[in-house]
């Protein structure tokens, strides 16, 4: 009688455990759909393990692939439980509604019924590690780079393996990032690359990492370095564009966009001022705190009585707002209709777009500014405190804009 007692007690305490693995199964088949783990995030254990990776750099994995596969799982079929040493493990069938289809995804459970590794579906997992000093610049202190638009973009040229090649400069993304479809790469479709890139319309896929023997941006060097790579050909109309110059290009210098005048100058911190004071003659300028989100220099706006965070990309033709706040603005805009929007991921949606009124910078106000409408919520999800949008060509060539990111200043010349 004991021992049938005491069988029940273990019996019920395992149905129980068995239950509430199940029930994260769920949970993470439910945040593959919402493309984000912050639902299951509470339930993984301290040395949890993700294709290979673990700990910080497995849950940051998990949570990029998540965000990047724009896929839902439609059905989940539970095909056998056993308990091992380390745990409880459960194989199950997820079927995608996409391309992916029906892949078999392996869980182990701890005894607290903690997700101690996943399996979500086979591949190999690829990352670029983090270079503080990838790039090695010259003892300038200043550096006059001829630029030329691109429709609404800037366009420079840099020498990649020897051959001078043109890029489109972006502060907007993270990297430096190579355009597939120019630089030709053998794609290895049994590595998953990760990315923690992100285009105006969703996270960009299909990437592929190469590596690099020299690059040179005007004296900004890097040798031997690994890129990602994704195919940017719809950027392309006349000019074969080989690239994006991001942030991590020129981090260490503060940016003077000169659109009218086709140049944009890199300087050194120390004589940003000094530059300034030469530029203006004197003459009073609007300049405004910015906070750094990652690699995204923010700054605040007003439109009517909002007060907006926005994130300034000079790789945004337009400008940019969630469209959550399409019905509060519309007392402030003029000009409302539909448009196409395409980003640096391919992806071209159809959404809405006006001109606002009046946007004011500090001082400095701005009229009539062309801005696009779209669901920020993809991008938003690697932030802390999140964007309400970007401002890009209507704001930064409306004058000399200085962008110090040492000084965390934004500065509008007269």
């Amino acid at each position: 009688m004991v021992v049938a007692s005491l069988w029940s007690v273990c019996t019920a305490s395992h149905a129980q455990d068995r239950a509430e693995c199940e029930r994260i199964v769920h949970l993470v088949a439910e945040a593959v759909g919402a493309g984000s783990i912050e639902g299951v995030e509470p339930f993984l254990a301290p040395g949890f393990m993700f294709s290979g990776q673990e700990g910080d750099r497995a849950r940051s994995v998990m949570k990029l692939l998540v965000e990047q596969l724009d896929d839902r799982v439609e059905r989940i079929e539970m095909l056998r439980a056993e308990r091992t040493e380390r745990g409880l493990e459960l194989v199950c069938a997820f079927t995608y509604a996409g391309a992916l289809g029906r892949k078999e995804a392996t869980f182990l459970f701890d005894g607290k019924n903690r997700l101690e590794r996943l399996e979500l579906f086979p591949m190999r997992v690829e990352t670029l590690p983090e270079e503080e000093d990838a790039f090695v610049g010259p003892s300038s202190g200043r550096l006059d780079v001829p630029v030329r638009r691109l429709g609404n973009l800037l366009a420079a040229t840099a020498f990649l393996d020897g051959r001078e090649r043109t890029f489109i400069i972006d502060n907007g993304a993270p990297r430096l990032m190579l355009n597939s479809s120019c630089y030709g790469t053998d794609r290895d479709t049994a590595a998953l690359r990760i990315s923690s890139s992100k285009g105006v319309n969703s996270s960009i896929g299909g990437m592929d990492i190469v590596e690099v023997s020299e690059f040179d941006f005007h004296g900004i060097r890097a040798e031997r370095r690994r890129f990602l790579a994704f195919d940017m050909s719809h950027l392309e109309q006349e000019t074969e564009i080989f690239g994006l110059l991001g942030y991590e290009v020129y981090k260490d210098w503060d940016l003077l966009f000169d659109y009218e005048g086709g140049t944009l100058t890199l300087l050194d911190p120390t004589v940003t001022d000094a530059c300034v004071a030469s530029l203006t003659g004197g003459r009073p300028v609007t300049e405004v705190p910015i906070e750094m989100e990652g690699h995204i220099a923010c700054v605040e706006a007003c439109i009517g009585e909002c007060m907006l965070r926005l994130g300034i990309d000079c790789g945004a033709g337009a400008d940019l707002l969630d469209d959550r706040l399409w019905e509060s603005l519309r007392p402030a805009l003029t000009g409302c209709r539909e448009t196409t929007l395409t980003g640096a991921d391919a992806e071209a949606r159809r959404v809405r777009s006006a001109k606002v009124k009046r946007l004011k910078i500090g001082d400095r106000e701005f009229r009539r500014v062309p801005t696009v409408f779209n669901d920020m919520s993809h991008l938003n999800r690697s932030l802390k405190r999140g964007l309400d949008g970007l401002i890009g060509f209507p704001i930064l060539s409306g004058q000399k804009t200085v962008l110090s990111y040492r000084s965390g200043r934004l500065i509008f010349l007269p």
